[in-house]
């Protein structure tokens, strides 16, 4: 019994380091896939301008990471513990009061209990009794609230306690109440108001560490604290509160640095009495609206946090963020995972758009410059964070697996580092199972913002009495706003769609729109000369050589002009290496699979099936080629030529301008496709093997 236990204990204590070196081991697969895949001929699939693109786009984004983990490590490691030191230094007799308002609507016994007695034995660490106003939902909660808080203080000697019962009208209009019976109290003018839900728990120490800032800084309108959760009912759930927490937490401290918040939680936030009791702030905490352009003028259902953010951030407040002070956040999950995550993210993200954009109305005057461009940075980042998930899949249903691998390998490398960095030093414990759920999670809560932003007026919070609002109207109202919803969520999705297309070099808008009006104008002067190979003499699948017609059809063609060679379907035999020393002059066949070029010829006969080069002799030393595309067929060499017999595929020596498109080159033990000398090639759709 004793082993076993020792064994066990042995097991707790080293599955941290564990986990760390399994997320480090996905990180290095993917290093390994991207070390082995930077070959610049398996690159070249992706197309030049396309890795430009991402590349370009990718350098922003984690640019933009980076600065904020480098903010967040300035405030956590120089900036805070200055001010921790000073805060510790002052007498516990010198903090200001602070006066509670706790709304809790038919909370579980268990985490009532908790929270309540968490904040009786709070009420004890400090020189002066707390003003606690308890609004709940019926007289049988406010009792049995009583008994918890006398379990701790007999005699409520710490606590002044105010009860009230809900009228029904949701927690805004609860909250709002007990402000209003707050502000009839004649509370002393240095008093601290918090708010917080009735399923957060404070830890021991959380009053004295947070008091303190007040006294410190007389701007500072309210502060927020660090958060970890507690789950009932699901270990996904569970893990990913903690991958989500974990995140705000470098969030909140990089934004801190500038005296601002993102967010003042309505878990757990301190505001200055002079603040949270006047009364145009109980106004829009109760009744706070939007008016939209689409759904025209409606209330806000939940995001109570997110208004009294926007007051304070509206009056020129600071807010700051206390990276050492846990609360702990208490969820029960019951019924489909699924679901409750789905619509936690829209009441989120629904409260964050909401008011995002008249907080980014009042300018970088009243927010700041940094926090005013992270507003910003939220209505972008929802589709930027989509590109790569978009290119994989099309790289998958292209089966473009190399362009594939290359991202999977990206993703393999790049966001276990993000979850090291983000789990660095926290109290949550750094798990392999973070990994898929940051990845769903970053791109799911993309999709969720995408269709919230054209849907703001529909609200729903299924945990607090599945209450819901919508602003759609009736008859002809509700069908204009929502097929006008629609019509801008798919536009929007298709402009996206056809960005990813074009990075992935399917299609080149800007380009093919240049060339729609150039072409109107140079046709007439320059036409393609268009031949049927079959014509020709070249006939497929008749067990003859067709490289000699194939070469002499090449040979007598006219010096100038643009020509197009069109290939048969079937399979082309080459006893002999075909060569193109002509510019302007495409190759097409009808497609992959479909027009097979057999190079049945080994190394003594020449090195490449298909080279392409300007002509040779000192006379044409100076030459290039331009103009010169190969597309649409598939390229193999005779299986039995291997080893030192084997040859390559295609060969670009000398070429300034052309395309390697939709091919796929078997090159039996060669080099499936070579550059010389070549430049502005464009190689794209291109599957090889040289095994």
């Amino acid at each position: 019994m004793k082993n076993s236990t020792a064994l066990q204990q042995t097991i707790k204590t080293l599955l941290p380091y564990f986990n760390w070196i399994a997320t480090a081991l996905i990180s290095v697969l993917g290093f390994i896939g991207l070390h082995w895949l930077r070959n610049p001929d398996k690159l070249a699939i992706l197309g030049l301008s396309g890795l430009i693109t991402i590349g370009a786009i990718g350098t922003w984004r984690w640019s933009w990471w980076i600065v904020q983990v480098v903010r967040s490590q300035i405030y956590l490691r120089v900036v805070f513990p200055l001010w921790r030191r000073r805060a510790n230094q002052i007498p516990v007799e010198d903090l200001p009061p602070i006066c509670f308002l706790v709304p809790t609507y038919k909370e579980k016994p268990w985490i009532t209990e908790r929270v309540f007695r968490a904040i009786a034995t709070e009420a004890q660490s400090l020189a002066q009794p707390i003003t606690l106003l308890v609004t709940s939902s019926s007289d049988a909660e406010n009792a049995a609230i009583v008994k918890i808080l006398e379990s701790v203080d007999p005699n409520l000697s710490s606590i002044r306690l105010i009860q009230m019962v809900q009228t029904g009208e949701g927690k805004r209009k609860a909250m709002a109440d007990a402000l209003q019976e707050l502000a009839l109290l004649d509370l002393p003018e240095n008093t601290i108001v918090a708010l917080m839900d009735g399923d957060s728990e404070l830890t021991p120490g959380t009053l004295r560490k947070c008091l303190p800032f007040f006294k410190m800084f007389p701007k500072i309108g309210a502060l927020t604290t660090d958060e970890l959760p507690i789950v009932s009912g699901s270990y996904i759930f569970s893990e990913w509160f903690h991958l989500r927490l974990a995140q705000r937490h470098y969030q909140m401290s990089s934004v801190s640095l500038s005296g601002k918040v993102m967010c003042l939680t309505g878990r757990f936030s301190l505001f200055r009495a002079q603040a949270a009791l006047h009364p145009s702030f109980a106004n829009q905490l109760e009744i706070d609206t939007l008016n939209d352009w689409l759904w025209g003028k409606f209330k806000f259902l939940s995001g109570d946090d997110k208004s009294t953010w926007f007051w304070l951030l509206k009056q020129g407040y600071d807010m700051i963020y206390v990276p050492d002070t846990i609360v702990y956040s208490i969820e029960t999950i019951s019924g489909s995972l699924v679901d409750r995550a789905y619509q936690n993210m829209r009441r989120w993200y629904g409260n964050m758009l909401r008011n995002s954009d008249r907080a980014i109305a009042l300018g970088p005057q009243k927010n700041g410059w940094f926090m005013w461009w992270c507003l910003i940075d939220q209505r972008i980042s929802y589709w930027t964070s989509l590109i790569t998930p978009g290119l994989l899949l099309i790289a998958l249903f292209q089966a473009q697996w190399l362009s594939a691998g290359v991202i999977t390998s990206w993703i393999l490398f790049s966001r276990p580092l993000m979850l090291i960095v983000v789990f660095w030093q926290r109290q949550s414990q750094l798990k392999p199972i973070h990994f898929p759920l940051l990845l769903v999670s970053q791109w799911a809560s993309s999709l969720v913002k995408i269709w919230t932003q054209m849907n703001l007026a529909q609200q729903k919070w299924t945990n607090r009495g599945n209450q819901s609002i919508s602003a759609e109207g009736s008859g002809w109202e509700k069908l204009a706003k929502i097929s006008t919803s629609w019509f801008l969520l798919v536009s929007q999705a298709f402009c996206f769609v056809i960005l990813l297309l074009s990075l992935a070099n399917i299609l080149n808008p800007l380009e093919d729109l240049a060339g729609l009006w150039w072409n109107s104008q140079v046709s007439a002067a320059s036409p393609t000369q268009i031949i049927t190979a079959i014509d020709r003499g070249i006939y497929p699948n008749d067990g003859k050589d067709d490289s000699a017609a194939l070469q002499a059809l090449i040979k007598h063609l006219p010096s100038e002009g643009k020509v197009k060679i069109n290939l048969p379907i079937g399979e082309i035999e080459l006893l002999k290496p075909l060569q193109i020393q002509r510019s302007n002059t495409t190759i097409q066949g009808q497609g992959v699979g479909r027009t097979i070029l057999l190079a049945n010829f080994g190394s003594q006969i020449g090195d490449a099936a298909i080279s392409i080069h300007p002509r040779q002799g000192k006379q044409f030393a100076k030459d290039i080629l331009k103009n010169v595309y190969l597309q649409g067929f598939t390229l193999m060499p005779n299986q039995s030529k291997t080893g030192d017999n084997a040859i390559n595929g295609i060969v670009l020596e000398k070429v300034a301008q052309g395309g390697i498109k939709n091919l796929e080159i078997k090159a039996n033990g060669g080099r499936p496709l070579t550059l010389r000398e070549t430049q502005n090639v464009q190689v794209e759709y291109v599957t090889m093997d040289s095994n």
